[in-house]
């Protein structure tokens, strides 16, 4: 899956737009960092990057999951630019199914709306 496509999967079904608020091109920033928001309350539930020729997507989680999920999934880290008690990584490219990811990227924009 490329980060368009992660982009684009993430949105299907929801109001969302998408931006760039984090990439000033005057530090000339390595990682480029998509944030997924609510189309009217401008809340980000999503934060799309690539590092190291992997790709990741930041979600909202509900903290009484997170360390369960760290724990139990591989592909789950905590919340790399976010608040740890808040939010978890996602390693897109070792998510066993697509389901897995839309129950994520579902719970996220509930939380955030």
């Amino acid at each position: 899956m490329t980060k368009a496509e992660l982009i684009e999967f993430s949105s299907t079904g929801k109001e969302v737009t998408v931006d760039r608020p984090f990439n000033n091109p005057a530090h000339h920033n390595q990682i480029i960092f998509d944030a997924l928001r609510h189309q009217k309350s401008k809340k980000i539930f999503g934060l799309a990057y690539e590092k190291d020729d992997g790709l990741y997507l930041d979600l909202k989680c509900d903290p009484a999951r997170i360390d369960e999920l760290v724990e139990t999934s591989a592909y789950i880290l905590p919340g790399q630019h976010f608040t740890k008690q808040n939010w978890i990584t996602v390693a897109v490219n070792e998510l066993p199914a697509k389901e897995v990811l839309t129950k994520l990227v579902d719970a996220s924009y509930q939380l955030t709306n």
